[in-house]
């Protein structure tokens, strides 16, 4: 006998309208009775008619992700968690990686509208959205602040980079070179960069500061470290991300007497093959949580205020 709606009302406790305004996305449904609801249709492999409702109600359950690109485990992690929690609320996602280049970014937003997506989770370093009249349309930015009417869900950057500093200073480190990809505007890395500096020049040390082009392939960074280090030495270099890090880490493995390397993310990956790493860990599954549930509800309810910023605690690994 197929499940019928009433069999999900009884399994999520819930009355049978419940149900309904979930699955047609109708009225005020909090996220927890919303997650009990999509549960009991998980566990009772209740399909409704997606096709009918999507014409009847224009509700195309899905979102669109919009990231630099996923060879940083830290994004990679972020939308495979994104991705999770979606699909828990019933939602499909379409991915979109940018290389964080305006065009391809307008091209990804036109194409997810053209998709009818219901709402765009971004962690856009370019300016291409505080360009455009976004006020009513879903979004939620990941590890920037793009504009006051767009919640943004990031870490404390600037802490981060202040941890990682007492820590070359306690360890008595004088020659530092800061690491970092490109110092656009909206990038999180500027605040990772202040923070190591505020401690940095209360103390009798060196420090310069290198950026990487972000844009550059993985290779081509390789090669610009290569010849970084084959002309400087250092007593440690903090990276801005753990991806940086550990390909510093690729050259400086073999030295007898390598500088301590610092990285910043703390993604699962890397921390499982190099747990040695000394590096800032962001909550990533948290944050990614937070972002769906803020972008579900801005979904259902457009003028719903919400704060400019969700910043989120770092930790750091030893």
């Amino acid at each position: 006998m197929p499940v019928t709606i009433k069999d999900v009302a009884k399994s999520a406790q819930v009355s049978i309208a419940t149900v309904s305004r979930v699955i047609n996305n109708k009225g005020y449904i909090s996220q927890k009775t919303r997650k009990k609801v999509y549960q009991a249709m998980n566990q009772l492999h209740y399909t409704p008619n997606i096709a009918a409702r999507k014409l009847q109600s224009k509700h195309t359950a899905t979102i669109g992700v919009i990231l630099p690109s996923l060879d940083n485990p830290l994004y990679s992690e972020l939308f495979e968690n994104v991705e999770k929690y979606l699909a828990v609320a019933n939602y499909q996602t379409l991915l979109c990686t940018s290389n964080n280049q305006p065009e391809r970014e307008q091209k990804y937003f036109s194409l997810l509208q053209a998709n009818q997506v219901e709402g765009i989770i971004t962690s856009s370093h370019s300016k291409f959205f505080i360009q455009q009249d976004l006020n009513n349309y879903p979004i939620i930015c990941f590890d920037r602040s793009i504009s006051k009417n767009i919640p943004s869900v990031r870490s404390n950057n600037y802490l981060g980079g202040q941890k990682i500093a007492k820590v070359i200073i306690h360890k008595n480190k004088k020659n530092i070179l800061i690491l970092s990809g490109s110092k656009e505007d909206l990038n999180p890395i500027n605040d990772r960069i202040k923070g190591m500096l505020s401690i940095f020049q209360n103390v009798d040390t060196n420090v310069q500061t290198i950026a990487l082009d972000f844009d550059s392939s993985l290779l081509v960074k390789k090669l610009l470290i290569q010849k970084i280090l084959s002309t400087h030495h250092f007593d440690a270099i903090c990276c801005t991300d753990d991806l940086t890090a550990l390909l510093v880490l690729s050259f400086t493995k073999s030295q007898n007497h390598p500088p301590l390397i610092t990285g910043y993310d703390g993604s699962t990956f890397v921390q499982t093959l190099f747990p040695d790493l000394l590096t800032v860990k962001q909550p990533i599954g948290p944050m990614a949580e937070l972002m769906c549930d803020l972008l579900l509800a801005k979904i259902q309810n457009p003028q719903q205020n919400f704060e400019t910023e969700y910043v989120f605690p770092i930790s750091l690994t030893q």
